[in-house]
């Protein structure tokens, strides 16, 4: 998303743009719909204050159930630039969501601002619902779907190997 300073009038301006994914260098397999990026840039000449509202639509597998699901990533982001060149310290983290565009500067990139707030807001685990009971260790039936004959015996004994993964599991259940 580019910022135009000059097309900026003083005070609030309004902000709307939909991107396709990858010209938000997103992946595309999980990011398959439109990113809506809506907010707002407070300008005063010298300074603006970038808020943004992003909703990004993903698509993902359940860590629990490995069924395909969509959720969809809302997030805010605020960036501020200042109309400055930046100061001479190193202290690269103590400006953190800060922009120096100089006094030259008349276009921002805020791309990267906006993809960075996307993966943050990315969950680390992955549900399709937070009530979701997965699958059966044995016969690999989705529990959500309905019970198995397995359900409740907890003193199977199993042939199968400790460690195997879920992904191991699954291919085997495919097989069957």
């Amino acid at each position: 998303m580019n910022l135009y300073l000059k097309s900026l009038r003083e005070g609030r301006n309004p902000l709307s743009e939909t991107f396709p994914p990858e010209r938000l260098g997103l992946d595309n397999e999980l990011f398959t719909q439109p990113v809506d990026v809506t907010g707002s840039v407070d300008w005063n000449g010298d300074h603006a204050e970038v808020r943004l509202h992003i909703v990004a639509p993903a698509g993902f597998l359940c860590d629990r159930c490995a069924d395909d699901f969509t959720l969809s990533i809302e997030t805010d982001a605020r960036v501020q630039i200042m109309m400055q060149d930046m100061p001479d310290d190193d202290d690269e983290e103590q400006h953190e969501g800060l922009i120096y565009a100089g006094r030259q500067d008349k276009v921002i990139d805020l791309t990267e601002e906006i993809t960075d707030a996307i993966l943050l807001g990315v969950p680390l685990r992955r549900l399709c619902s937070e009530d979701c009971k997965g699958f059966c260790p044995q016969c690999y039936a989705n529990l959500n779907q309905g019970s198995c004959e397995h359900l409740g015996k907890q003193d199977q004994a199993t042939d199968e190997p400790k460690g195997e993964t879920i992904a191991e599991k699954l291919a085997k259940k495919q097989q069957r």
